[in-house]
C-alpha cells in the first residue's frame, strides 16, 4: 500500500507525513483551514486530519514563514537599492539611502472591531514592498484558557505567565483597531535604518493625516531630517505653503495683481499637474515634461512666448503651438487664450517646489499608482489567502500576508 514520505527534517520522534503538510499549505493558499480540509477529505473518501495534527503543521509552517519573510525582504532590498543607484549613481557609496515610500494600513475585519491590522511600506520607485508589521489584539490560546480556568484565577495567571515567557502569546497590541495604522508606522519607521538601511523621508499618500502627523512628532530621524508628505491631492496645499513661506519673508505672491498666485490659480495649477500625470503615465520623462509645460505656458507673454514644452500638433491643448502646427499666426496672449497667468517673479519662487514634485521618485510613484494601483492589488493578494469573513489565528495571518507579499513582489516561486 502506497504511503506518503515523511518529513525527516522535523524534530519529532514521529515525523509527520509530507502529504499532510502540502495539503495544509495548499488550503492556506486559497484562504481555507481545517474545516475545508475535512470536507474535502470526506468527499474524496480520504482519512480525516485531527486538529492536533493540523495545529502542529501550522506551528511548523509558521516557523518556516519567518525564513521566507527574511528572504523576501533580502531580495526586495537588493532590487530597491540597485534601482535607486541606477537612477543616481552617486548613491553607490551611501550606506543608508533616503527614499520615497507609500504607506498603507489594512485590517482583517471591516469597521472598528478587527482583531488584526497591519502597516505596509512600499518603495515608490520600484513598487516593491520593503517591510510590513502585523498587530494583533487577540490570542486564541488566552481566550480559550480564560474560559477554562477563569479570567482572574490564580491558575490562569500562572498559565499566562508561562505563556508569555515562552513567547507563544499572539497578542502584541492593546489599543483600538483605528490606532493600529499609526502604531504599525511607528514600528516600521523606527527600524528602517538599523534593519533595512533606508530612511523613509517622503511619504506618498492621499489618505488620513494621523500617521503622518505622528511620524512628524516622533522625529525618528532626528531634528534635522524631516519627513515630507506627497501625493496628487497635496499639490495645492504645497503651493499654498510656498505662498505662506514667502509672505513670512516679506514677499507677497498672492493678491489681485495679474500674474499673482491667487486661490483660484493655485487650484488650477494643481489640476494641471494632475492632468499632466494621468495623461502621460507610465512614461516618467513625458510626465515631467508635461508638468513643466503647464507652468511655462502660464507665464508666457507676446514678448516672451514660453511654449517650447507644450505639445506641438493641431490637436494640442496649447493655443500657440496649435496655431503654429496648422501653419497659422498664433493669437495674442490675452484673457481669451490664457485662462491662467503667472508672472515670472512668482514662477521663480515656486520653481523649487515644482522641481521636487516632478522628481523621478515622486513621478515614479504616480506611475505605479496609475498602472497597477499597488495598494489595492496587494490587499487583494493578501485577503484572497485570508478572507475577511473567515476567522484566523495570528500565525495563519502571518503566513497569508507573507505569501501575498511574495506574490506581489516577485511571483509565487518563493512560496
Amino acid at each position: 500500500m502506497y504511503t506518503s514520505p515523511k518529513l525527516q527534517s522535523d524534530a519529532s520522534s514521529r515525523p509527520p507525513f509530507h502529504v499532510n503538510r502540502k495539503t495544509i499549505s495548499a488550503f492556506l493558499q486559497i484562504g481555507r483551514g481545517l474545516s475545508a480540509i475535512e470536507q474535502f477529505s470526506m468527499v474524496m473518501g480520504l482519512p480525516g486530519m485531527s486538529s492536533s495534527t493540523y495545529n502542529a503543521h501550522i506551528k511548523c509552517l509558521s516557523l518556516e514563514n519567518v525564513k521566507i519573510k527574511a528572504e523576501i525582504v533580502r531580495l526586495s532590498h537588493t532590487a530597491i537599492r540597485q534601482a535607486h543607484i541606477e537612477l543616481n549613481p552617486h548613491l553607490a557609496g551611501e550606506e543608508i539611502l533616503n527614499i520615497a515610500v507609500s504607506y498603507d494600513g489594512t485590517w482583517h475585519k471591516r469597521g472598528h472591531t478587527s482583531h488584526y491590522g497591519m502597516g505596509i511600506v512600499i518603495d515608490v520607485l520600484t513598487g516593491l514592498v520593503i517591510d510590513f508589521h502585523i498587530l494583533s489584539r487577540y490570542c486564541s490560546a488566552c481566550d480559550q484558557n480564560k474560559k477554562i480556568l477563569g479570567d482572574k484565577t490564580k491558575e490562569y495567571e500562572e498559565w499566562q505567565r508561562s505563556h508569555n515567557v515562552g513567547g507563544e502569546c499572539e497578542k502584541n497590541f492593546t489599543g483600538s483597531s483605528n490606532s493600529m495604522e499609526v502604531a504599525a508606522a511607528e514600528v516600521l519607521w523606527k527600524r528602517s535604518i538599523n534593519t533595512h538601511k533606508f530612511r523613509y523621508v517622503s511619504v506618498l499618500s492621499d489618505g488620513d493625516c494621523k500617521t503622518y502627523s505622528q511620524l512628524q512628532k516622533l522625529a525618528v530621524y532626528g531634528p534635522d531630517i524631516s519627513i515630507a508628505k506627497e501625493g496628487l491631492n497635496h499639490i495645492a496645499k504645497r503651493l499654498k505653503n510656498i505662498v505662506t513661506e514667502w509672505r513670512v519673508k516679506g514677499v507677497t505672491l498672492e493678491g489681485r495683481k495679474p500674474g499673482n498666485l491667487k486661490e483660484e490659480t493655485i487650484v488650477k495649477l494643481a489640476n494641471y499637474y494632475r492632468s499632466a500625470i494621468t495623461k502621460n503615465t507610465p512614461n516618467v520623462q513625458q510626465m515631467k515634461s508635461a508638468v513643466f509645460a503647464t507652468l511655462y505656458h502660464c507665464m508666457s507673454t507676446d514678448e516672451t512666448p514660453q511654449h517650447f514644452k507644450c505639445p506641438f500638433s493641431e490637436e494640442s491643448w496649447c493655443f500657440y503651438n496649435r496655431a503654429l502646427a496648422a501653419g497659422e499666426e498664433p493669437p495674442k496672449h490675452d484673457r481669451s487664450t490664457m485662462k491662467t497667468t503667472i508672472s515670472p517673479h512668482v514662477v521663480s519662487k515656486i520653481m523649487p517646489g515644482y522641481q521636487r514634485l516632478a522628481s523621478d521618485a515622486i513621478l515614479g510613484c504616480c506611475t505605479v499608482g496609475k498602472t497597477q494601483n499597488p495598494n489595492e492589488s496587494l490587499h487583494s493578494a493578501i485577503w484572497t489567502k485570508c478572507p475577511k469573513e473567515v476567522f484566523v489565528s495570528e500565525k495563519k495571518l502571518e503566513i497569508a500576508v507573507t505569501s501575498g507579499i511574495a506574490e506581489f513582489n516577485m511571483g509565487s516561486e518563493i512560496t
